[in-house]
């Protein structure tokens, strides 16, 4: 007996928009779901431009964001990484309940929460490394 899977396509309901409201600084609203199937997307688009404007800060706003799945955790701690890294500081803002109640259970709301001006929770980067290590293994 053989099993047919459809392929996973990405969301149609994804929409990304980025903006320089400072130098240095770049906002990324994002609207829709961040799940499996959008998550590519999502991550190419944040890494994109990471590379390509060398901001000081990416903030990623969330507040049209209805769904947050395993797929796009990884796509925000792999960029809070790439981010450090190149010394630029991520945050999310405006998180729904939902997203927020999932960063919050992840270990993840206070790191990637934190405002510009604060320093990052001392175990910022052993959250996001066993973050990532958990969610690669979903």
């Amino acid at each position: 007996m053989f099993t047919t899977f459809s392929p996973v396509l990405p969301s149609a309901q994804l929409s990304i928009d980025t903006s320089c409201p400072s130098p240095g600084t770049v906002r990324v609203a994002v609207v829709g779901e961040i799940d499996l199937s959008s998550s590519d997307v999502l991550r190419v688009k944040l890494l994109n431009v990471l590379s390509a404007l060398h901001p000081h800060r990416i903030e990623v706003d969330l507040a049209g964001v209805t769904l947050l799945d395993c797929g796009g955790l990884t796509v925000l701690v792999v960029l809070g990484q790439a981010a450090a890294r190149n010394g630029c500081r991520l945050r999310i803002t405006n998180p729904q309940p939902i997203v927020r109640r999932v960063l919050d259970l992840t270990g993840l709301l206070d790191v990637l929460t934190a405002r510009f001006g604060q320093a990052p929770p001392p175990a910022t980067t052993a959250d996001m490394t066993a973050s990532a290590g958990i969610l690669a293994a979903a």
